[in-house]
C-alpha cells in the first residue's frame, strides 16, 4: 500500500502541468503571505511614524541650494529618521519663520547672522561654501560698479545676503549706499532675471545656474563674487531653543545635508537630474545646469565641507554681519 501511495503521487506530479505545480508545491499558504504583508507594512508605518517631521527653508530654489534638494531626494534626511519638507522662502522672512517655530532650519545665513548681532537667539550650525557663490549680472549699460550710481538694484528683500553683498560691491566703486535704488523682487531668480532685462532693475544677483540663463537672455556678467568676498557663505542656522532642546536632531539633519553637498560634489550630473525639477531656473537645459553645477562648485572645500576656519569666519563677520 505504501508504494502505491508513493506512486500515485509520482503520477498526479508528472500530469500537471510545469506551471500549476510550481503554483502548487512552491506557493505559500494564504495565511502566511497575509502575515507577512502584515509584518510588512506594519513596519513601513512603525518607521514613518518615528520620523520627525521637520522643515527647512532654503533663500531661493537655485543651484547654491541645490545639496538641500539632493537631500530630499536620496532620502538622506530620511536615513536619519527625519521626515523634511524645504520650502523657499527670502532671507529676513525665513529668519522671522524660524524664530516663530514656523521651520526648524533656516539656509538665509547671512539674515540669521546680522539678527543675532541684533540679540536674536540664533547660532549658526554650518556654512555649504568657503566663498560668495554669486555673479553679478546688469544690463550691458552697466560695465562696473560706478556705474551702479542712482541705478536700480533687482534683490530678494531688504537686508538679505543679495542685497549686502551688491551694496558692498558698489561701494567698491565709490557708490554711496544711498545712491541706489532697491528693488524686492522675491526669491525667484528668472524674475529678477527679466526685470533686468525688461529695464525694470538695472542689475542683480545670480547662482551660477541663474548665470546661465541670464546671459541667454542678453545680460552681462559683472564678475564672480567670490574672487571679492572669500568668505564661508550660504550659512545654515537654528534657533538657541532647538540647540538646547534637540541637539540630537541637529546632527542627524547635519549629517543629511553634508551628504547632500557630497554627493552633489562627486556627482554633479545625477544631482542636476534630481534637483531640476525643483529648481526654478527658467527654461536651461540639462547641459547648461551640469556646466553650471560644475561652475559652482569651486566654491567648496575638499574633504568634507561644513565647518570654516577662525580665519575664515573673521572675514565673514567683516564682509556678511555688518
Amino acid at each position: 500500500m505504501k508504494d502505491f501511495l508513493k506512486g500515485l503521487d509520482k503520477f498526479h506530479r508528472k500530469s500537471l502541468p510545469s506551471r500549476e505545480r510550481r503554483f502548487r508545491f512552491n506557493t505559500l499558504p494564504m495565511k502566511t503571505i497575509g502575515a507577512i504583508l502584515s509584518i510588512i507594512i506594519l513596519s513601513l508605518i512603525t518607521h514613518a511614524a518615528r520620523a520627525e517631521k521637520i522643515r527647512t527653508a532654503v533663500p531661493q530654489a537655485n543651484l547654491n541650494y541645490l545639496s538641500i534638494f539632493v537631500a530630499d531626494a536620496k532620502g538622506f534626511f530620511r536615513d536619519e529618521g527625519l521626515d523634511n519638507e524645504t520650502v523657499v522662502i527670502s532671507g529676513p522672512l525665513s529668519i522671522a519663520a524660524l524664530l516663530s517655530g514656523d521651520v526648524d532650519y533656516s539656509g538665509a545665513g547671512g539674515s540669521g547672522m546680522r539678527a543675532a548681532i541684533k540679540g536674536a537667539p540664533i547660532k549658526g550650525i554650518m556654512f555649504q561654501a568657503d566663498k560668495v557663490t554669486f555673479y553679478l549680472v546688469a544690463d550691458p549699460s552697466i560695465r562696473n560698479a560706478a556705474d551702479l550710481k542712482g541705478k536700480k538694484i533687482a534683490i530678494g528683500s531688504p537686508g538679505d545676503t543679495q542685497d549686502r553683498v551688491m551694496t558692498m560691491f558698489a561701494e567698491r566703486g565709490g557708490v554711496a549706499q544711498k545712491d541706489i535704488i532697491r528693488i524686492s523682487m522675491g526669491s525667484n531668480t528668472q524674475t529678477r532675471i527679466m526685470a533686468v532685462k525688461s529695464g525694470v532693475a538695472q542689475a542683480t544677483t545670480v547662482d551660477p545656474g541663474g548665470l546661465v540663463f541670464a546671459q541667454k537672455e542678453g545680460l552681462v556678467s559683472l564678475g564672480f563674487l567670490g574672487d571679492l568676498f572669500p568668505m564661508p557663505f550660504q550659512g545654515f542656522v537654528t534657533t538657541e531653543r532647538k540647540i538646547r532642546e534637540n541637539p540630537t536632531q541637529i546632527k542627524r539633519w547635519l549629517k543629511g545635508a553634508i551628504r547632500g553637498l557630497m554627493f552633489a560634489r562627486e556627482k554633479p550630473e545625477e544631482s542636476v537630474d534630481l534637483g531640476i525639477k525643483k529648481l526654478q531656473l527658467g527654461d536651461a537645459t540639462r547641459a547648461m545646469l551640469v556646466e553650471a553645477t560644475k561652475n559652482y562648485l569651486r566654491a567648496l572645500a575638499p574633504g568634507v565641507p561644513g565647518l570654516p576656519t577662525s580665519e575664515e569666519m573673521a572675514l565673514c563677520r567683516r564682509f556678511g554681519a555688518r
